[in-house]
């Protein structure tokens, strides 16, 4: 029997890439890679994410220049909410319509940073995920690279 490489053992497998929330992963929500939505800026996803818990439009601003950890903890201060409004539309916390939205800003960041769009197509067809040591309760790591891997196919 004649046997062939197909490649690194990984990559033939399409063993799973963890995407987690280190600020080096231009795919991740912590990195730096700006983007404008509906007219606003974004230093990051995760600023745009933590954002959304407040309702005050001055502090989703400040919050929307932060990455990383800054940008994470922002969010921590936030008072606790069944709901977000994002352009005159309420969506339950954790819910279609909520990742919904985080799949819009992701769309936008991909489309507009050329490097994280690379970051993302050079992942190749290998599946996505994201497992951090405690999952999210408004959105599940399964749901986030979900969001990401639909993405990929769409570019």
């Amino acid at each position: 029997m004649l046997l062939r490489a197909l490649g690194a053992e990984d990559y033939a497998c399409r063993a799973p890439l963890n995407i987690h929330s280190a600020p080096l992963s231009l795919i991740s929500n912590f990195a730096l890679t700006p983007f404008t939505l509906d007219g606003q800026p974004y230093a990051s996803v995760e600023g745009f994410w933590q954002g959304l818990k407040f309702a005050d439009h001055d502090e989703r601003r400040r919050i929307a220049q932060l990455h990383g950890g800054q940008a994470k903890q922002a969010g921590r201060s936030a008072p606790a909410a069944d709901t977000i409004v994002y352009d005159g539309r309420t969506a339950r916390v954790g819910t279609c319509d909520h990742w919904g939205l985080m799949e819009r800003a992701c769309a936008a960041k991909f489309t507009q940073n050329e490097a994280a769009q690379a970051a993302l197509l050079g992942t190749g067809r290998r599946p996505l995920e994201h497992r951090l040591r405690r999952d999210s309760r408004t959105i599940p790591g399964i749901v986030m690279a979900d969001i990401w891997m639909r993405l990929r196919a769409r570019l």
